[in-house]
């Protein structure tokens, strides 16, 4: 399955599955998704994270630190 890597809206980064037209349910919330944050454990609006601005080491830590519940 195809790992995302998304922030979310305190600014951490993690990874999350991507699922086609799930974003179309009633958790979206603009742009981002509805997603636990790994990291502070809330739910978060999350959005993909730019790649091309981020270094390998930090893609590499946020594709191992994965949110558990996918919303919507």
């Amino acid at each position: 399955m195809e790992r995302t890597v998304v922030r979310c809206a305190e600014g951490h980064l993690f990874s999350t599955a991507t699922f086609p037209m799930q974003n179309l349910g009633a958790g979206r919330i603009g742009p981002g998704r509805l997603i636990r944050c790994p990291r502070c454990a809330r739910l978060r609006s999350s959005v993909p994270a730019d790649l091309a601005a981020l270094s390998r080491e930090q893609i590499q830590q946020a594709l191992r630190r994965e949110a558990v519940e996918f919303l919507a």
